[in-house]
């Protein structure tokens, strides 16, 4: 059972913390994904460990698990980093449920059922 319960106007209160993070969330695994530096950390990691560019992918890293362990402290859930999906657990007529939102919406307006997702998701 979750250990959080949002209303819409909590998750929409936390909406202006949210979106930077998911954003930078979005950036840092983009950054990830294309950093050429792996390929150099890697061939250094077999001769002496890394230098600059170990470091930089080290801080990507360090950035990103700082953004999750933050949602995962606030109980939301991550669905989609790419464009910013989360869910909020929220308690509609005695069922759980999810508020869900993703970047570029102004407010949470869309819940589903928990075993649905995205594709469930129904105008509040």
């Amino acid at each position: 059972m979750p250990e959080k319960f949002y209303s819409v106007e909590e998750a929409n209160a936390l909406l202006a913390k949210l979106k930077p993070l998911l954003q930078r969330i979005r950036d840092t695994q983009q950054a990830l994904a294309q950093d050429k530096t792996l390929a150099v950390v890697r061939e250094k990691a077999a001769h002496n460990g890394g230098g600059l560019p170990g470091r930089h992918l080290s801080e990507l890293t360090k950035t990103l698990d700082r953004d999750l362990r933050q949602l995962q402290e606030w109980g939301i859930v991550l669905r989609d980093p790419s464009i910013g999906l989360i869910d909020f657990f929220h308690q509609r007529e005695g069922e759980t449920v999810f508020l869900c939102w993703k970047l570029g919406e102004t407010t949470v307006e869309w819940w589903h059922p928990v075993h649905t997702g995205i594709a469930g998701r129904e105008h509040l």
